[in-house]
């Protein structure tokens, strides 16, 4: 691919990632202490559609990385993500459903993500398409945001998605 394909790419895959980091900061705030009023389906679509536009933000990372060099782990984060979010929104449809909130699925999307956000990190390390920073920080974070949340010390099931609000604005800001 051409140069300017690539830049193409870079720009499609921050704007949807940053774009969708706003959005689940709008799906946060909706949500507020965790009471659910009658406005719940609003905060439900809200945090569907972050989420659907950060996995597609992450799928055209994983375009940008495979272009730079990377065949393994960008993928390996994409699916990861993916299948954290499909339980996210499982859980959020039995919710809405009438049934009750399910912990484990929430605790097993953060475990996913955690684990798309070290496997984008690393990607990043070992490709350089962004600051060697970004990479390391993601990485860390993968390891700490899940044994905070585990821990019950930082209960925000989104922790994992401040990188990839991070992830979005570098690459939007940034021209290797």
């Amino acid at each position: 691919m051409g140069q300017p394909t690539l830049l193409g790419e870079r720009r499609v895959a921050g704007s949807l990632l940053v774009t969708g980091f706003a959005v689940l900061v709008v799906a946060a705030f909706l949500y507020g202490d965790g009471a659910y009023p009658a406005g719940h389906a609003w905060q439900s679509n809200a945090l569907t559609v972050g989420l659907v536009l950060t996995l597609l933000g992450l799928t055209a990372l994983q375009l940008v990385l495979t272009d730079s060099g990377d065949r393994l782990l960008a993928r390996l984060g994409t699916i990861a993500y993916l299948v954290g979010v499909v339980l996210w929104i499982v859980d959020d449809a039995i919710d809405i459903a009438g049934g009750r909130f399910i912990y484990e699925l929430e605790r097993d999307y953060v475990v996913l993500a955690c684990l798309a956000i070290a496997a984008f990190g690393a990607a990043i390390l070992r490709t350089q398409i962004l600051p060697r920073w970004v990479g390391g920080i993601a990485v860390v974070w993968a390891v700490v945001c899940p044994v905070l949340y585990l821990g019950h010390i930082f209960e925000a099931p989104l922790g994992p998605n401040l990188i990839t609000g991070l992830f979005g604005l570098m690459l939007l800001v940034h021209r290797s």
